[in-house]
């Protein structure tokens, strides 16, 4: 080996040393800000539609029961760009529709009258992609023997 071959070792050996000592410094650098941030980013959740409005009018004519359920609107608290699902079971019945907007209308077609009270639920449930909302739920009566209507 000559010196030429000494120096160029010693000259890589000094460079691999200097990389090692300023790169950790280099890297453990630290930033200050002067300002506060100006982003806030926190989580939103699906909210139980409220606050339902409408009209039920329960149907009897002579051989068949059934009834109409009108949503004209409510409040939903929950993230922008939700999709409504909205669902009347009943008696041999269950309706199902979808809708971006606050309201729909639904009807339970006619069934064979028992003559006995007739129990319909109708929920509302918002649904954001994968997220879904805990559901609206409301029970309307029919009497046995007479038509019948009201507010949600």
């Amino acid at each position: 080996m000559n010196t030429l071959d000494h120096g160029r070792r010693l000259s890589v050996l000094l460079l691999v040393v200097a990389t090692l000592l300023l790169v950790p410094s280099v890297a453990t650098a630290r930033f200050t800000a002067t300002r506060s941030p100006t982003l806030a980013v926190g989580t939103d959740r699906m909210e139980t539609p409220a606050a339902v409005t409408g009209t039920y009018r329960c149907a009897l004519p002579v051989f068949t029961e059934g009834i109409d359920v009108t949503i004209t609107s409510f409040a939903d608290g929950g993230p922008a760009g939700a999709v409504y699902d909205y669902r009347l079971t009943g008696p041999q019945v269950d309706k199902t529709a979808s809708s971006a907007g606050h309201s729909v209308s639904m009807t339970s077609g006619g069934i064979l009258n028992d003559r006995k009270a007739t129990h319909w639920t109708l929920t509302i449930q918002s649904r954001l992609g994968s997220w879904t909302g805990t559901p609206y739920t409301r029970t309307i009566t029919c009497p046995a023997k007479w038509s019948s209507s009201g507010q949600l």
